[in-house]
């Protein structure tokens, strides 16, 4: 693909790669981005793009073994998507992340153990992923709506759906 602005290598137990490339979306298609991510259990180089319900899907599980811990960090991922604001330059989309740091996210590091992704890996696509959808013109309020479903509910229902509704 085409338009490669950054790359971060995590250290996690998937040896993940998270990309992000130029987009296509919005008014304001000069700052908007793709994230696509590649780990040692992708079959192709060309990487995965995120969904929603694959890391919601992930955080139940991680919810399920240890839901005080877990419940912790979605409030945590919440806190940090009210922080995070539109990229406001091509240098500031090309720079570091400024959320997702080892040393904030290791006391949740014990969620590790269950699921697929780690914390590192789910802190920075969300904190990637919410800066998309903050710098976009649309104003999308999903990823929000999605964190709050898995504060508030025990439904799995409910929160699959929140996860994948697409507006119809």
């Amino acid at each position: 693909m085409a338009g490669l602005l950054r790359e971060f290598k995590l250290n996690d137990k998937r040896d993940a790669i998270v990309w992000i490339y130029q987009g296509i979306k919005g008014d304001n298609k000069a700052l908007d981005i793709k994230v696509k991510y590649w780990d040692n259990l992708c079959k192709t180089r060309a990487g995965r793009t995120p969904k929603h319900i694959d890391w919601v899907i992930d955080i139940l599980l991680k919810k399920e073994h240890n839901r005080e811990l877990t419940l912790e960090f979605v409030k945590y991922l919440l806190t940090t998507y009210d922080k995070i604001t539109a990229f406001k330059s091509e240098e500031e989309r090309k720079g570091d992340l400024l959320y997702t740091r080892k040393d904030e996210l290791a006391k949740f590091g014990s969620l590790n153990q269950y699921g697929q992704f780690s914390v590192e890996f789910l802190g920075c696509v969300m904190e990637l992923l919410s800066r998309e959808e903050k710098t976009s013109s649309i104003k999308a309020h999903m990823f929000r709506d999605v964190i709050e479903a898995l504060l508030t509910s025990n439904d799995i229902f409910a929160i699959t759906n929140t996860a994948t509704f697409r507006g119809r």
